[in-house]
């Protein structure tokens, strides 16, 4: 059996310049050079691969020739195309992704020992998890110039690589080497990185503001120092020094930001609208609670956070005074509710900083109160609108109407008021349906294009649907399921012809005579406050907080 021999002496290591490396030496040592391994030349040697036929076994005595030579460009060509023709086979992957390291191909090297990794070879594997820690290495070193924190997470890398592999391989004293070199490479950044930062925060003319970046800057690189070696007096004294001081100039600051007075500004969009801007009152609670984390018990921060968390749910509460008095002069409900939602969501941000605040609590109940009472008297409004429509515009005005009273009844439970007009309106909307279901289930007695058959079956089927829902029947479920197998052999029929039973207005096809289809009913468009409902913040469900925002966004 032809193997080539392992280096047994530093002397004998030369970069890139063996096939079927296996361990990649990083310490300085070892001049970041390679040692070639026995094992996977063995099952090469033993069982020739065809590089690119059937006929063409691999040559690896040429390959290691290239390689030896200056050529690994050539080899790493060779080896990947062949990698890629034979995937499931651990040993070639294995030496496409050494040959792609003796080559510089970092982020190649990293792909074949991942796939090698995948196959779960019992010995490649892990030296693969060792190589993958290399190339994870040589790669923060390309970065370092351009970009530090890629740097830092490769190296990281390296060394998680490392460590799974002496999970397996308990003691493995080549991967030992490697792990306490990058780790020292590692260090070193970061305590480099950390001093640097410490001495910009130090500038005697920098203001605590602008210290804070600074500060934090260096706080983490010297708590990752101690993380990786905690036994490092320099990485403990700097974290502890660092994160005293950073506490220190946030406390500073949030102070003062907290203490800015507050002033109205007017959206370009909704100049009617003055909103208060707290941003800088914000900015100092937000300051005042990282300061109270990496120093708790501070008596002075945790007194200035409360009258800052205070002070921002009063502004709150006068901003909700703001919209709740602006209400009352529209009279469209839309609007009026979207001014109610706004002030709403004020409160509920008065109240994460103050839960106990009475006057914030006393202002929702007013919004809701409030809230209620629209919604009460739009649901009023669409019922009584809905005597005097069409079929199909009356489901949809008590579908609206139900869902104003349904929403004013979790606004104001227990009122049986508002009870007795929900089931008022559902009983309504339950008989339209089901007119509304039998007058569409009829032909309309002429010849009937088959597209307009079927949009008139699915507006039936969606009447019906609605009315099991609200008031279920046996009656109801039989002409829905009766509608059901008639819109199911219509639809195969239109299959057939190429055309879809449910197509947009001017979606039709002139080539084979496809109709445009017509709108979905009427009644079935959403309500005026249809999801998400018109009492929830926001068009999309619950909007973020942030400054700007207008009628419109509600």
């Amino acid at each position: 059996m032809n193997t080539l021999r392992r280096p047994q002496h530093p002397s004998d290591l030369f970069p890139t310049r063996s096939l079927s490396l296996v361990v990649s030496k990083l310490s300085p040592r070892l001049s970041l050079s390679l040692t070639p391994l026995v094992l996977a030349l063995v099952w090469v040697f033993t069982f020739p691969v065809p590089a690119f036929s059937a006929t063409a076994p691999l040559n690896i005595r040429e390959l290691q020739h290239q390689l030896t030579n200056g050529a690994p460009q050539t080899v790493a060509d060779t080896l990947a195309q062949l990698a890629e023709l034979q995937p499931n086979s651990p040993h070639i992957q294995y030496n496409a992704g050494v040959a792609a390291y003796a080559a510089h191909r970092w982020e190649d090297a990293l792909v074949a020992f991942d796939r090698v990794e995948t196959l779960n070879h019992p010995t490649l594997a892990n030296l693969a998890r060792f190589q993958r820690g290399n190339a994870e290495y040589q790669l923060g070193v390309e970065s370092r110039s351009a970009n530090l924190d890629e740097t830092i997470a490769r190296w990281r890398a390296a060394l998680d690589a490392y460590q799974l592999a002496l999970k397996n391989s308990p003691g493995e004293p080549r991967v030992l080497e490697n792990d306490v070199f990058v780790r020292s490479q590692l260090l070193k950044l970061l305590l480099e990185e950390a001093r640097k930062a410490d001495d910009q925060s130090n500038q005697p003319n920098k203001t605590a503001a602008q210290r804070i970046p600074d500060l934090r800057n260096a706080h983490e690189k010297f708590s990752e120092a101690h993380q990786l070696s905690p036994v490092n007096p320099e990485a403990q004294r700097g974290e502890s020094d660092t994160k005293n001081r950073l506490a220190e100039a946030l406390k500073q600051e949030g102070m003062r930001n907290s203490q800015t007075p507050l002033s109205l500004k007017s959206s370009r969009r909704e100049p009617r609208l003055p909103e208060v801007d707290a941003s800088k009152l914000e900015q100092g609670i937000s300051q005042l609670e990282e300061s109270q984390q990496l120093r708790p018990g501070d008596s002075q921060v945790d007194e200035a956070l409360k009258k800052a968390k205070d002070r921002l749910a009063d502004a709150k509460v006068k901003q909700a005074e703001t919209f709740l008095a602006l209400e009352e002069q529209i009279p469209v409900t839309k609007e009026k509710l979207a001014l109610l939602r706004m002030a709403r969501e004020q409160i509920d941000h008065a109240l994460e900083q103050s839960p106990n605040h009475q006057e914030a609590q006393r202002t929702g109940e007013e919004i809701d109160r409030r809230m209620a009472q629209v919604h009460e008297d739009e649901g009023d409004f669409q019922e009584q609108q809905s005597a005097f429509s069409q079929p199909e515009q009356q489901a949809m005005q008590l579908s609206q109407a139900l869902d104003h009273f349904q929403q004013a009844s979790e606004l104001r439970p227990n009122q049986p008021r508002l009870q007795a007009k929900q089931e008022q309106a559902e009983q309504k909307l339950a008989q339209t349906l089901d007119k509304l279901a039998d007058k569409l289930m009829q032909s309309p007695g002429a010849q009937e294009p088959m597209e307009a058959k079927a949009a008139r079956l699915e507006g039936a089927e969606q009447a019906l649907n609605e009315l099991q829902t609200i008031k279920p029947s046996d009656r109801t479920a039989q002409r829905a399921e009766q509608v059901g197998k008639e819109l199911d052999g219509l639809r195969q029929m239109l299959a057939e012809k190429g055309q879809q039973p449910s197509e947009s207005p001017g979606q039709g096809d002139p080539r084979n005579g496809t109709q445009p289809m017509p709108a979905p009913p009427q009644w079935m468009t959403p309500p005026l406050d249809g999801p998400p409902r018109i009492n929830q913040p926001g068009n999309k469900g619950q909007a973020p907080r942030s400054a700007g925002r207008n009628i419109r966004d509600y």
